[in-house]
């Protein structure tokens, strides 16, 4: 099996630290209720054919404006899912009171720059996205932990870049 790789995944309201290990169309999940082996089918049309355990199920997963919308059993439910780093460096970004912590806004993981979507001067809300990253075969939104000017851009579309380093400045 591979490396196991780590996610904040948010249902609702409510966020669950997963692990996750693959091999194949096999996977072990890992979270605070305990340890459970999957086998994935993908069906067309984001469908897909999960076993847990011996009862098979057809879940249906479609993209929603940076959500995922997950259909099992006829009950839809809204689902977010970060890579671990990402949803860490967006905790601890932001604050209560909407003022910026660190006016650097640094990458949590190596990745590929995908987009810059601001530039110098432009004005910014919370949570508005400021730089898309391609990381673990996913993209990831870098979002604004507060309100502010956008001072300095360090990267453009097209760059790597390594855990840590600079990619927005925010006054």
């Amino acid at each position: 099996m591979a490396e196991m790789e780590r996610y904040i995944v948010t249902v609702g309201e409510k966020e669950h630290d997963l692990k996750i290990q693959s091999s194949g169309n096999e996977y072990l999940l890992v979270n605070e209720s305990g340890e459970y082996k999957i086998i994935a089918e993908k069906l067309a049309g984001g469908r897909f054919l999960m076993r847990f355990g011996a009862s098979p199920e057809e879940i249906i997963v479609r993209p929603a404006g940076g959500m995922l919308n997950v259909f099992i059993g006829g009950r839809q439910y809204d689902v977010r899912v970060e890579a671990y780093g990402l949803a860490e460096l967006r905790r601890k970004s932001g604050s209560a009171s909407g003022n910026v912590k660190d006016k650097f806004i640094k990458t949590p993981m190596p990745g590929l720059v995908l987009a810059t979507e601001v530039k110098p001067g432009d004005e910014v809300k919370k949570d508005q996205t400021l730089i898309i990253i391609e990381a673990m075969k996913m993209e990831n939104m870098i979002k604004a932990p507060a309100a502010g000017i956008v001072r300095t851009v360090f990267v453009t579309a097209g760059q790597a870049v390594e855990r840590y380093d600079k990619l927005v400045e925010l006054e």
